[in-house]
């Protein structure tokens, strides 16, 4: 599966549902809705999948100069770069 950034935010909303659902829920509803084996282990394993996006989303966050001459681009179009 290729993982861009709008991909990596998506499983992140759904990991953010799924810790909510399981710090709201009880021991059992949380361990049949997440085969677990304890509430304590699938908030563990679900922070960790979290934590692991996060980081990875981390890559995308950095951007690079790509050598385009931005100001000439703004001017081109007729509109200010800074608005």
């Amino acid at each position: 599966m290729d993982m861009n950034a709008y991909t990596i935010n998506q499983q992140l909303d759904s990991l953010y549902k799924g810790l909510e659902a399981a710090h709201n829920n009880d021991e059992e509803a949380v361990c049949l809705m997440f085969n677990a084996d304890s509430k304590k282990e699938a908030i563990q394993l679900i922070t960790d999948e979290i934590d692991s996006l996060e980081d990875a989303l981390k890559g995308f966050e950095t951007c690079e100069d790509d050598g385009m001459d931005y100001d000439a681009l703004c001017r081109v179009q007729g509109i200010s770069r800074y608005a």
